[in-house]
């Protein structure tokens, strides 16, 4: 595909289809709404795909004289991403609607958000933004009592917006050292996640003691066994001698699915595998060793989870590919 510059201003209906399309296969589904005034014809806007060469990143520079796109849940289950989107708006307004939460951007104001939640973007005029595709594993936070705040504008004057958005505009600028661009993707992520992680100090009831005291229990259970490809729910809530169900609320309250907790665990082993493996394995060999057993469904959660297959990767630190 021949991608436009972001000097191209594109335009009209024909214009709409080439950059919707790039939109989506550069970000993922999204739905623009053209200008209600003339409609379709009446649209103008840019876009120019960043010089992502890591693999599991991308990302665009986007400008649009749409008033409304939004992600939905089925445009969620349609191009089945698994991401987080670090915004930065260059230029012009925005309103973003994300996870509950409202806000504002103003030029040179950053923004986290989660693929895998619907969200709405209002734009009052022109406004041009850079969105970058960043993997779920490099932004989720690991530490006891943290969340990710969503949603939460990195203000553009701060410390962390000014230099966050000097970056940002490097993935633009032509490149052929990967490395170069990796250490500037460490360095973004690094900057930024003291800003989108929140510690809760506050002090916990008792109940809240006691519930966190079964969280961990299962977490330290589920990490010993996740080669068994049998562990369940059920197994884990007859472990620690209590329901299905308390278990699940209990995952629930710290924004986890059991079920999707194990299986990030499992492809992150697998992923870890690959990384610092001496003697190359069959991929195939891998997953079943960290309790898959079906090698397609460990194929298509891994691309999820890292935006790549697990060859490509692996391939990445090991140069003679599969063996």
């Amino acid at each position: 595909m021949t991608y436009p510059t972001l000097n191209e201003r594109l335009k009209g209906s024909a214009g709409y289809q080439l950059w919707e399309s790039t939109l989506a296969e550069q970000c993922g589904a999204f739905h623009p709404e053209p200008p209600l005034n003339e409609g379709i014809e009446s649209f103008e806007g840019t876009i120019m795909p960043a010089q992502m060469t890591i693999p599991g990143y991308a990302g665009a520079k986007i400008g649009t004289n749409c008033p409304h796109i939004h992600r939905d849940i089925k445009d969620i289950k349609r191009d089945g991403h698994d991401f987080f989107y670090l915004v930065h708006q260059v230029a012009g307004n925005s309103t973003m609607v994300h996870c509950e939460n409202q806000s504002t951007l103003n030029p040179g104001d950053l923004v986290l958000l989660d693929s895998s939640r619907p969200s709405d973007f209002y734009f009052s005029g022109m406004s041009e933004q850079i969105s970058l595709v960043i993997p779920r594993h490099r932004i989720e936070v690991k530490g006891k009592g943290q969340k990710l705040k969503l949603n939460n504008k990195i203000n553009a004057t701060s410390r962390t917006g000014v230099v966050a958005g000097l970056i940002t505009h490097q993935f633009f600028e032509r490149s052929d050292e990967d490395k170069e661009l990796e250490a500037l993707m460490d360095a973004l992520i690094s900057l930024i996640r003291p800003s989108v992680a929140s510690s809760e100090n506050a002090p916990l009831s008792y109940s809240a003691k006691v519930q966190q005291t079964y969280f961990e229990k299962a977490l330290h259970y589920i990490d010993a066994r996740l080669a068994n490809f049998e562990l369940n729910p059920d197994m884990i809530a007859g472990e620690l001698g209590t329901s299905k169900r308390t278990l699940q609320r209990i995952f629930a309250q710290q924004g986890l699915s059991i079920g999707r907790y194990i299986l990030d665990r499992r492809l992150d082993r697998c992923a870890s595998e690959f990384e610092s493996e001496t003697d190359i394995q069959k991929i195939s060999a891998v997953a079943f060793a960290w309790g898959f057993n079906d090698v397609s469904h460990f194929s298509r959660a891994f691309k999820t989870r890292f935006g790549v297959s697990p060859r490509c990767f692996r391939s990445k630190g090991n140069p003679h590919g599969e063996h």
